[in-house]
């Protein structure tokens, strides 16, 4: 009978990842315009009562936006977060629960904006996370920030 002693993975460090080619300056562009989308949430004309999409939904928007890693490795039932905590990702989810009351006080633009940007934010962590190279290096992400802003700036204009 022969026995092997394998060493033990905690005592095999793994590499340390090296960062894609203009992964910084991605993502502070990604964190940026997380920033200006939730702005924009947070300015959407909802009477006082109305809370929670320019609060806790506008926070959820930054937060996803400004929290993205594509070195984050865990996985949630076969898919990256890149990371999106997983409270993050529930509350922009919600967003389509909230919708039916949030019409009465929004235009169709601002609902259409509003769906996507949360649908938007709540993809592109787990982009980022399944094809970080390709979705950094490619301009994937700045596209997706670019349509981010331009959601937002079509929503206000068209109340103008």
């Amino acid at each position: 009978m022969f026995f092997s002693h394998l060493p033990s993975p905690f005592a095999v460090k793994p590499e340390p990842r090296v960062p894609w080619s203009g992964e910084q300056e991605a993502l502070a562009q990604a964190a940026a315009a997380g920033r200006r989308a939730a702005a924009w949430v947070r300015n959407l004309p909802l009477p006082a009562s109305e809370t929670w999409i320019v609060g806790p939904l506008a926070d959820a928007i930054e937060d996803a936006m400004t929290s993205l890693d594509p070195g984050d490795e865990t996985w949630v039932d076969g898919t990256g977060r890149g990371g999106l905590s997983q409270p993050t990702e529930e509350t922009l989810n919600s967003l389509i629960y909230a919708m039916p009351e949030a019409a009465t006080w929004l235009t169709c633009e601002q609902q259409l904006a509003l769906l996507g940007i949360a649908h938007c934010v709540s993809g592109i962590p787990k982009l980022l996370a399944n094809d970080p190279g390709t979705v950094i290096e490619s301009g994937g992400l700045a596209a997706l920030c670019r349509a981010l802003d331009i959601g937002c700036r079509t929503a206000r204009a068209s109340v103008l």
